[in-house]
């Protein structure tokens, strides 16, 4: 499974939850509007003149950064779900043609005398394979791919699905959130409802 299906996977799979987070905060974002409507109706009874005043700007301003406030916190929120999730996917990789997969990662490592190589339990024999000299250690927190070590320690590679994420993370994030826009916009059009 590629990147794209690893996408697909994670919209599919953090659609509902995405969903509880839009839904809280446009309810916050609701009652923050009705309440700032009020305060300038309230505002603009009391100014004769009907002309915008310093205090009508002031709240502008101030619902407009409660506003921005609530829609950053709820993307930050989301992008957490949404990592969670892309982690908690990683497994799907390890289906058809992992062992292709996990060749590919072991050739992407330069040709040292790796003293250790550290992967997924499941994958000891397939390391012994590419890293014959060294000593094979499973660690429970590799879904796929290893780590290596040489140079007594000094020299250590990440080649792992986890951290493979990590760093595609900041390139995915915008595309992932783009998409989730799109998606509860076009459900909150007239012609989904």
């Amino acid at each position: 499974m590629g990147c794209e299906e690893l996408i697909e996977s994670l919209k599919k799979e953090a659609e509902e939850k995405v969903r509880e987070i839009w839904i809280e905060a446009e309810e916050e974002a609701g009652k923050m509007r009705a309440g700032v409507s009020l305060r300038l109706e309230a505002l603009r009874r009391e100014n004769a003149s009907g002309s915008s005043s310093e205090a009508d700007q002031k709240v502008l301003l101030d619902a407009w950064n409660r506003a921005r406030t609530i829609r950053l916190t709820s993307e930050d929120r989301l992008s957490a779900r949404l990592y969670i999730l892309a982690v908690s996917s990683l497994h799907l990789l390890r289906g058809k043609g992992y062992e292709d997969i996990f060749q590919r990662l072991a050739l992407e490592i330069p040709p040292l005398g790796w003293h250790s190589v550290q992967v997924n339990q499941d994958d000891c024999d397939l390391a012994g394979k590419f890293f014959p000299d060294a000593g094979i250690a499973a660690d429970r927190n590799i879904t796929g791919g290893m780590e290596a070590e040489a140079e007594e320690g000094w020299v250590r590679v990440a080649n792992t699905f986890e951290k493979r994420l990590e760093r595609a993370w900041p390139q995915m994030l915008p595309g992932l959130i783009a998409d989730i826009y799109r998606e509860v916009m076009d459900d909150e059009s007239p012609q989904a409802g």
